[in-house]
């Protein structure tokens, strides 16, 4: 079963990262160009990172979403790995080949020219790239940098497939007894701001997101459903609220910072959303929508900036979550005010409603090729937009930094736009056959019968 509420939440946490590399790529064009002027792109983009957050919560949900009514045992957890395995190395070797095989040409085996430092290798260029593609925890970014939370995804499925050799009876023990080891060894410092090595990977912050979304996972195959609706619109304030306060990453922010700030709020949003489908109550999306839409509108409005002082953000934050609450009641009235008055008025509002869902959707079915390629993109988007804003007559709409903010708003609607369509087709013509290819292995070598579901 393929939850369409997981894969709106997908497509909305790759945006979140295409806008915040968008907005640093902006920074690079401006300062390149010899300006000084502020991106733009400002408001909760400014803690775009968040999405990855999300992304590791909604992971561990799925983990056990799709393997819940599973037999456990040796062939379960060969399944599984082989399904998960299948489903991020290829379409990553893909993209990190592309990466590799730019760098090399530009730049030679020896990696150090100006573009290499971006990618920060600190030890030679062949073992460097063989840990990228392995996804190995090693001390810099992989080959194509956002690789580094396919290290811990990797991570996750290989412990989540031990617990498929156990009883479901145990799960709320053995995920207990996980997040009691991942915050000891983070205080007793065998963890830091990045996975630098195994242990730092065991013990990193961030793994306690996919624990929390596992978590879920259990308590929404229990059958336990309480105010869903309710629920998804406070969790979504909550999380709007989080984008909204935190100003510049420190190491706290990358470590649990970020769990408390994003995580937990995420992890309910997860329960409510999933919960209102399974119950075909999706409507409750719309007020959610609005407000959640409100309140970043109003936020960015306000004008502050991740270097603004807290009182100032925490001022803007209380202002735009207030605005948005009232948003998604005026909403819930009008929808309840509507549907006695004009019926036939909200019921006609359910195609155009259909079709923004669908898009949504389409976009979570590609967020994997949209999370690999946007970074390619938009860096590419820089150098041509640096080439064109050269050409004098051309400035006002191609050379980031210039004078006003048409140059600014045309580089992050184009970088935005081709990335999504762009995925789309990497989904349709590259992501997809290999889904069905490996599929098909799949299920050549494991008994039909005991398979795994697809994963979403």
């Amino acid at each position: 079963m393929k939850l369409q509420s997981i894969q709106i939440l997908r497509g909305l946490a790759a945006l979140l990262v295409v806008f915040y590399h968008t907005r640093a790529q902006e920074f690079r064009s401006i300062a390149a160009n010899g300006g000084s002027e502020p991106s733009w792109l400002t408001g909760i983009v400014t803690n775009g990172f968040a999405g990855v957050d999300l992304f590791f919560v909604i992971s561990g949900f799925i983990m056990v979403f799709v393997t819940t009514n599973q037999p456990r045992g040796m062939r379960t957890a060969a399944d599984f790995l082989f399904a998960r395995l299948t489903r991020v190395y290829p379409i990553w070797w893909f993209f990190a080949g592309i990466t590799t095989i730019y760098m090399v040409g530009l730049h030679g085996l020896g990696g150090y020219g100006e573009g290499w430092p971006a990618f920060g290798h600190a030890e030679p260029t062949v073992p460097y790239v063989l840990k990228s593609f392995a996804l190995l925890p090693q001390a810099d970014d992989p080959v194509l940098a956002v690789g580094w939370t396919l290290v811990h995804e990797v991570y996750f499925y290989l412990v989540f497939s031990l617990f498929l050799l156990a009883s479901k009876t145990w799960w709320p023990a053995l995920l207990l007894a996980w997040g009691i080891a991942v915050v000891a060894g983070s205080m007793f410092g065998l963890s830091g701001p990045r996975a630098v090595d195994l242990s730092a990977l065991v013990f990193f912050p961030m793994t306690m997101e996919f624990i929390l979304g596992a978590a879920t996972g259990l308590i929404v195959t229990s059958g336990l459903a309480w105010r869903p609706g309710s629920i998804t619109l406070l969790s979504a304030l909550a999380l709007c609220a989080a984008l909204c306060i935190q100003g510049v990453e420190t190491e706290h922010t990358l470590q649990w910072g970020r769990v408390l700030l994003y995580g937990i709020p995420s992890t309910v949003l997860i329960y409510g959303i999933v919960t209102l489908e399974m119950a075909d109550r999706m409507a409750w999306l719309v007020p959610a929508a609005i407000g959640c839409a409100v309140c970043v509108i109003v936020f960015q409005l306000y004008g502050t900036v991740d270097t603004s002082p807290i009182a100032l953000r925490r001022g803007g934050t209380i202002l735009a979550v207030s605005v948005g609450a009232l948003a998604m009641l005026a909403t819930l009235w009008a929808g309840w005010l509507g549907g006695q008055v004009r019926p036939q008025a909200i019921r006609a509002l359910g195609p155009p409603l259909g079709t923004v869902k669908a898009w949504f959707v389409r976009i979570g079915d590609a967020s994997y090729s949209l999370y690999l390629i946007h970074t390619i993109v938009i860096v590419a988007l820089r150098l041509v937009f640096h080439a064109l804003g050269k050409i004098e007559p051309l400035a006002p709409v191609f050379r980031v930094g210039h004078p006003g903010l048409l140059d600014n708003v045309i580089y992050t609607l184009v970088c935005v736009g081709a990335s999504i369509w762009l995925s789309l087709l990497s989904y349709n013509y590259v992501e997809r056959p290999m889904v069905r290819m490996f599929r098909t292995w799949r299920g050549k070598m494991f008994d039909a019968s005991r398979r795994t579901p697809a994963p979403n």
